[in-house]
């Protein structure tokens, strides 16, 4: 038998392991839900359920509910995932909408970012050419941003990765909520 303590969140120690700090929220940074996705930006499952969930979500719930991305990449088969991870952590720095606006881009854009017998390099040149769209949207400092895309980082990146697994995340996107 395994015995369960029902006078506590039985989730809280796991959601007390994800480290937020630093991540861009979308939704009331104060709700009490919160929904921590780890995501790949290529992965199309993760694109359906940006789509579908995330619109209807904050519809439904306003400021009831936060949303925190945080980067898994499934490098193995996803070969831009991590350049786009970096990309967005580049504009997350500056400014978390304009993280948003690209996480939405990419959601929505993927067949057009890996085009059709596209090299990786001219992925990776679409992922920072709509990196800096959303900086020059967003006024963000353009240098900075460049420098930041084109050093590609992926530190944070991995040390996401790193937790998710510590986690016993294996598949995206995988949601906790709360």
């Amino acid at each position: 038998y395994a015995k369960i303590d029902i006078t506590k969140d039985p989730y809280a120690e796991l959601m007390a392991k994800i480290d937020l700090r630093g991540r861009p929220v979308r939704g009331n940074p104060d709700a009490k839900v919160t929904v921590v996705v780890y995501d790949d930006f290529q992965c199309p499952y993760c694109s359906a359920m940006h789509h579908t969930l995330f619109p209807d979500l904050l519809k439904t719930y306003g400021d009831r509910v936060r949303i925190i991305y945080k980067d898994y990449p499934l490098y193995e088969i996803h070969p831009w995932a991590n350049h786009a991870a970096v990309d967005a952590g580049c504009l997350a720095a500056q400014k978390p909408e304009a993280f948003w606006d690209f996480a939405d881009y990419v959601h929505f854009n993927q067949a057009e970012i890996k085009g059709q017998n596209r090299k990786i390099e001219a992925q990776f040149a679409a992922l920072d050419q709509a990196a800096l769209e959303q900086g020059r949207k967003h006024n963000l400092d353009l240098d900075k941003l460049q420098f930041c895309t084109q050093k590609q980082d992926d530190s944070a990146v991995k040390a996401s990765v790193k937790e998710a697994e510590e986690l016993g995340v294996s598949s995206t996107p995988t949601l906790f909520i709360n």
